[in-house]
């Protein structure tokens, strides 16, 4: 009784910010005959406010579709195929349109990536070939290949957050709510925990994702090429055009967007790995990152690195060696502090190695069982040895500390690994000159 009179009012400018949510509400809570043969004219009213000029009525025209949305594919569970097709058409078609190089309107990503889980709940085909893959540039040739920051970490967020919630059997998303805050001051959003472990092939195709996750792990290869090329070797501590310069100051305009991507492309690293980037391409642009002027993707990249040493066994000795040769290569004592951190974070590496071993062996009920002679990891420890033991020459005590703290690890790493051959340096003998020093 109330729905046809706020319908008119609505469409009144001086009435649109109040009435849009009460129009919203009064249809969730309809039934579905009413439900599907009214919200068409609202739908079409708030698509045409998302390029309002006025900020808060292009976001609450955005919300209310999202709510209508979510009643629309998860509660009412869409209606025949041609129809639901054509609504879901003109929804994506203004939200993302096609050659677009950004997204309408301009909110928060948070709201879009939700809007494509609730359309794959119900048409998961629909919502890879029709967004996803076209946010992502997919099947794209290689001169028609150009970032779309705001578009490409749409579409990579929402795809692990529908491979997720079909890994973990989630179930349908629930009713977006209003993240209010009850009177005890907490709040009702729950945290959801996100898995980090690889998605193979074989688990995709069990989700039923194997028809469009090679074409994703094909876009994010591509993906992190450009970004490389253009905010990640250019803006490396290390880098002389980075010298004196802010993060504050660097960090802005078009790169920002594209830092943002960068962020999320790393952070899906080993969730999803990039197909057509070798083993060592992808440890050195790891590496790098490392020392990057973003504070949040060095972090992040320094997660994803230690992830790909623990998660996967046959990658210990390139990460460890890549990670060594990169130090060896870009970051000198020129750069005290860098160098410092980087060498910590090796350690932090040659130390997840041994707890990741001593695990295995709690789990086997003893040891490690007992390797070759010459085994591969004799020549990765070696490496790292070596690179330590030139560390000790520094003239600053904290890297010699740190060195010693790498030969120590190295010495407990032979044996946890049960190898014969013996470290070449003599951590006790390190130890006493460090003190004499």
């Amino acid at each position: 009784s109330l729905y046809d009179t706020t319908l008119d009012l609505s469409s009144r400018k001086k009435h649109s910010l109040a009435l849009y949510p009460l129009v919203t509400c009064l249809l969730c809570v309809s039934q579905k005959q009413f439900f599907l043969s009214r919200w068409h004219i609202f739908l079409n009213n708030c698509l045409s406010n998302l390029k309002n000029k006025d900020p808060k009525m292009a976001r609450v025209a955005l919300e209310s579709l999202y709510r209508l949305l979510w009643v629309y594919m998860i509660r009412i569970k869409c209606e025949s195929n041609t129809g639901t097709q054509s609504r879901l058409t003109s929804i994506t078609s203004t939200l993302f349109p096609k050659g677009s190089r950004s997204v309408v309107p301009h909110m928060p990503l948070n709201i879009f990536v939700k809007i494509i889980q609730f359309i794959a709940q119900e048409r998961l085909d629909f919502a890879m070939k029709e967004i996803i893959f076209d946010l992502l540039s997919v099947g794209k040739p290689a001169k028609a290949f150009s970032l779309n920051p705001e578009r490409m970490n749409i579409g990579l967020r929402a795809f692990l957050v529908i491979a997720d919630a079909l890994q973990q059997k989630d179930g349908e998303p629930p009713m977006p709510n209003t993240g209010a805050t009850l009177p005890s001051g907490n709040s009702l959003k729950k945290k959801k925990t996100y898995l980090s472990k690889t998605l193979t092939e074989e688990e995709a195709k069990l989700i039923g994702m194997s028809l469009y996750y090679s074409q994703v792990r094909k876009a994010l290869d591509n993906i992190l090429r450009h970004l490389d090329k253009e905010v990640g070797r250019c803006m490396m501590l290390t880098s002389a055009q980075m010298l004196n310069k802010e993060p504050e100051d660097m960090i802005t305009g078009e790169r920002k967007p594209k830092i943002d991507l960068f962020r999320t492309c790393v952070a899906a690293i080993p969730r999803i790995l990039p197909d057509g980037m070798s083993k060592p391409e992808l440890i050195d642009l790891l590496s790098r990152l490392t020392v990057h002027m973003d504070d949040e993707l060095r972090l992040i990249s320094q997660n994803s690195l230690q992830s790909l040493l623990l998660d996967f066994s046959d990658w210990r000795e390139d990460v460890l060696f890549g990670y060594t040769h990169f130090l060896l290569r870009e970051v000198q004592d020129t750069h005290q502090g860098l160098q410092d951190a980087s060498v910590k974070l090796l350690l932090q590496l040659l130390t997840q190695w041994r707890l990741a071993l001593q695990l295995q062996g709690k789990m086997r009920g003893g040891a490690s069982p007992r390797l070759p002679e010459r085994s591969p990891h004799c020549s990765v420890l070696h490496a790292v040895e070596g690179l330590a033991l030139l560390l000790l020459c520094s003239c600053q005590i904290s890297t010699r500390k740190l060195a010693v703290g790498v030969l120590r690890e190295i010495r407990i790493l032979f044996t946890a690994l049960d190898l014969h051959v013996l470290p070449v340096s003599s951590v006790s003998q390190c130890d006493a000159d460090l003190k004499i020093n």
